[in-house]
């Protein structure tokens, strides 16, 4: 793969970046910054997440709840909604998104990060992370993407009414990496939902691995229910494996990680542990993990110098 379409993520503003991510209780920025649903609880000193590549941005069109971020080599496209149906938003955002990435010529998804509310109530028999699950799928399905490798992909619980989606397209394609001590998301057993996930643990892409949403799950069951420092850990060796598994010479602590908490009043615990693990660049935001056994989900990037 040649350098210019490699991907990074920085902590410093240049010149070439694609897009700049922000919370709710943080500046906004500048056209090419996106301010995701939830409130920073907490962070490490300076932390900052800007994803860059080797060419210039081309375009950027507003329009309503749309962004398009354009690069020669990426296609970022962003949507927020507070609509309540989640079945109406997920089917025309992954439409418009999937058939946008084809339009453009940029056929490879690699990162997908879904947040929405009320991720766990249950909905005429159905939780909302479930009816999530099958909404993806079927457009997935539509589009004729089951057959092509899942990208990595965070689903997160937001503790408002707010709802965004985030979708990175490439020209080029990356390497999947899974867990094995997890079973791969797309097999796990139907009573997690009737349609499995679609997404990968890990994706490689150049120098730049991308960890998907990270929890204590192991095979494909919660572990260490109600011990938040027992599912932290789970979370630091399944984070470890994928980075094993890859080609990514940084150590653990080198990664820049992003925390979702379920209650606030674990914050004090989850700041002693990270700084435990000697973890130096990272967030703690508010949200809700997909299983309500789940108390801390974790996303993580790392990238060879």
């Amino acid at each position: 793969m040649p350098k210019v379409e490699q991907l990074h993520v920085n902590s410093a503003i240049k010149a070439n970046n694609l897009v700049r991510f922000t919370y709710l209780n943080q500046p906004q920025g500048d056209d090419l910054t996106v301010v995701l649903p939830f409130e920073v609880l907490a962070q490490s000193n300076g932390y900052q997440e800007i994803w860059q590549d080797g060419g210039q941005t081309t375009e950027i069109i507003r329009q309503d709840n749309r962004l398009s971020i354009k690069s020669e080599f990426f296609l970022v496209l962003i949507y927020t909604s507070e609509s309540p149906h989640l079945d109406d938003v997920v089917s025309d955002v992954y439409n418009d998104a999937l058939q946008s990435s084809q339009d453009k010529d940029y056929p490879h998804l690699i990162r997908v990060w879904n947040f929405f509310p009320a991720i766990n109530d249950d909905m005429g028999g159905m939780e909302n992370y479930q009816r999530f699950c099958v909404a993806r799928h079927a457009l997935l399905d539509q589009h004729n993407q089951l057959g092509q490798p899942n990208p990595a992909a965070t689903a997160i619980g937001t503790h408002n009414h707010k709802s965004t989606y985030v979708f990175v397209f490439s020209k080029t394609s990356g390497k999947v990496i899974e867990n094995n001590r997890q079973v791969s998301a797309w097999e796990y057993p139907l009573h997690y939902s009737p349609k499995q996930p679609r997404f990968s643990r890990a994706l490689q892409f150049g120098d730049l691995l991308m960890c998907s949403g990270t929890a204590s799950v192991v095979g494909h069951e919660t572990k260490h229910k109600d011990d938040l420092l027992l599912q932290f850990k789970e979370c630091m060796a399944n984070i470890n494996v994928l980075l094993t598994a890859s080609d990514i010479d940084v150590p653990l602590e080198g990664g820049l990680f992003r925390f979702y908490l379920r209650d606030s009043a674990d914050l004090n615990s989850l700041q002693q542990y990270i700084a435990q693990a000697g973890l130096r660049q990272f967030v703690i935001l508010g949200g809700d993990i997909c299983r309500e056994d789940l108390l801390v989900e974790c996303e993580a990037v790392f990238q060879n110098n």
